[in-house]
């Protein structure tokens, strides 16, 4: 394995070795989605910058370009165009997966954060049913976590 290959954690994200390059793109593209309602909130990057990049094993390096990552000035279609979908397994529906999660990190998911998820998914041939499985997925998550804090 070369410093240009992540190892992550295959039982979560369905794969094993990525290139970083691809991590770094993958982070653009999830604070354009998020910073689609015109901000993107402190709990959002950290939703990326801590809790993202400690499951994927992120470096220092990668985490302070997507600090300082222009989120209104960018174009998902040209993020995409530059990113090698081949190394991520089911790429198209993790985008979307992490775009919702990173997108509601700050207890609200912005009809514009929405809306911007449901034109990726087109973007990406991601059908709109999938998209909706998706958001509830989220959702389910986000309860079943409440629910445990609530417990213990």
């Amino acid at each position: 394995m070369t410093n240009d290959i992540l190892n992550v954690a295959p039982n979560f994200y369905g794969i094993s070795m990525v290139p970083k390059d691809s991590w770094k793109e993958y982070g653009f593209a999830l604070l354009t989605i998020a910073g689609s309602d015109g901000e993107v909130s402190d709990p959002e990057l950290e939703w990326l910058t801590i809790e993202c990049a400690e499951e994927i094993g992120i470096d220092e390096d990668t985490i302070a370009e997507w600090e300082e990552f222009d989120f209104e000035s960018a174009d998902l279609e040209e993020i995409f165009y530059s990113f090698n979908t081949k190394s991520f397994g089911n790429f198209n529906k993790l985008l979307i997966y992490d775009a919702i999660r990173m997108s509601s990190a700050d207890g609200e998911y912005a009809p514009e954060e929405r809306e911007t998820v449901h034109q990726t998914a087109k973007i990406l041939k991601v059908a709109n049913e999938t998209v909706l499985a998706i958001e509830a997925l989220v959702d389910l998550e986000q309860a079943a976590n409440k629910l445990r804090l609530t417990i213990l």
